[in-house]
């Protein structure tokens, strides 16, 4: 089956040039890749925050013999190269919007779920030793357009009023004293919910863990066949093949439609970009009086999304390009490259060290895919974060591992908004070119 990007999007044999890959390396692993037959408990297909997450609790709290197929080295996917944005929440609709289609009660629920996935991180990195570069102490959007800080006003009085979560509003002067400033700063709102961190460290602290538990993590296994027997499911990979007696899909944006016919144009994967420039001086810093660690992103729809790093670098992520080719992604780099001197006109002279792009996944109803396939319900899975995926996914690894493991007690009931599979995009193939046309209407949303 044909793939729905560019060939290099999918070139999991290659490193990841990121500055994560930079700082971090690759993980020598335990496991390498799968090169016999062998049976398990449970198949991941995935290694990242869900898959690994997943793996984890299986081996750990219910004794389980997991092995993780990962198509790359650990961390090569999303999970590995994203922004480090720890926050809420992972769905491209508002809060009215869900209100009006799952009602109040069910969007707490969630809201409820995305917050106790932030607060799990904090409570793994402490039960196992898992060290991530955690930075702030919640999430600031900026209004881009001074006729945007009355909806963030309203949002700040939404989150506090429905779901407890605390909030705070700063005007344009008030950010510039606490925050930044910048051609594109008119006010800004604080969510205490959420905060930055080094995600390749902390897929690696969960592969670790999962490890030390007894999981069996096999790296550059793609998984190219997948057959029902009565043995169970037989995974073949590109070097061996596993008979599991239960599968979770754990592959957000780089699911391929030709996995499995159920997963088959599900997702939408949809590319993200991101620069990062050369460690900046003190007095850089303060041209714009820089002040916080707090991860940033803005109004916009197609939005702009940075951080200051703890060496003093700024990372800068953006959405765009359509075809994940090699020529398109040196145009992307040029539009980020200028975009990001027309919001800091005083960096101008500042260089940038990284360049990459990876997916994050969108489902067509906006919202994740958490659960077991109803005509086969020892075939699990977790997916579409809609770029919101660092805590979401942990928490959904969670839960799938004990819900699978049948843990009655206490297992985790996952929300409505996030439960079951969407239906599929229609005309599969074209899925680009409604994204196409979705991007020149946020285009022009955006102008104001």
């Amino acid at each position: 089956m044909a793939l729905l990007y560019h060939s290099s999007m999918y070139a999991d044999d290659r490193p990841v040039d990121s500055y994560w890959e930079d700082l971090n390396g690759q993980q020598t692993m335990f496991h390498g890749p799968l090169t016999e037959r062998s049976r398990c408990d449970v198949a991941i297909i995935g290694g990242g925050f869900t898959g690994l997450a997943a793996a984890l609790y299986l081996s750990r709290d219910y004794g389980l013999d997991v092995r993780v197929l990962e198509a790359g080295h650990v961390g090569w996917g999303a999970s590995g190269r994203n922004g480090g944005f720890c926050c809420l929440a992972a769905t491209k609709l508002s809060i009215g919007q869900l209100i009006s289609k799952y009602g109040l009660p069910a969007v707490q629920h969630f809201y409820a779920s995305q917050v106790e996935g932030i607060n799990l991180l904090d409570s793994i990195s402490s039960e196992e030793g898992i060290e991530f570069d955690r930075q702030g102490d919640g999430i600031f959007e900026v209004a881009h357009h001074q006729n945007r800080f009355s909806g963030l006003v309203e949002q700040a009085k939404e989150l506090k009023r429905l779901f407890g979560i605390n909030t705070e509003v700063f005007s344009q002067s008030e950010f510039a004293d606490i925050g930044h400033d910048s051609t594109e700063q008119f006010g800004a709102l604080l969510t205490t919910a959420g905060f930055g961190l080094n995600p390749l460290k902390l897929v690696h602290g969960f592969s670790d863990s999962a490890n030390r538990h007894g999981a069996k993590i096999h790296p550059h296994s793609r998984v190219v066949d997948w057959t029902r027997t009565r043995e169970g499911h037989e995974l073949q990979t590109v070097g061996g093949s596993v008979v599991a007696d239960q599968v979770i899909v754990a592959t957000n944006g780089f699911t391929r439609d030709d996995l499995h016919k159920r997963f088959s144009g599900i997702v939408l994967p949809v590319i993200s970009n991101i620069l990062t420039t050369r460690p900046l001086s003190a007095d850089e810093l303060d041209w714009y009086n820089w002040r916080t660690e707090n991860p940033i992103c803005n109004t916009r729809t197609l939005l702009f999304y940075y951080r200051l790093l703890k060496d003093k670098r700024i990372l800068f992520g953006a959405r765009g390009d359509l075809s994940g080719s090699l020529n398109a992604s040196d145009r992307m780099r040029r539009f980020m490259t200028k975009r990001f001197y027309e919001l800091f006109p005083r960096w101008r002279a500042v260089s940038f060290s990284h360049f990459w792009r990876g997916f994050v996944c969108v489902t067509r109803r906006l919202t994740p895919c958490v659960g077991k396939l109803e005509n086969d319900p020892s075939v699990w899975y977790g997916f579409g974060y809609h770029a919101n995926g660092v805590n979401t996914a942990a928490w959904v690894g969670r839960a799938l591992a004990r819900n699978l493991a049948g843990d009655k007690s206490d297992a985790v009931h996952i929300p409505e908004i996030m439960s079951g599979l969407a239906t599929p995009f229609p005309l599969p193939r074209l899925r680009l070119w409604g994204l196409r046309a979705a991007y020149i209407y946020y285009q022009l949303r955006d102008a104001w």
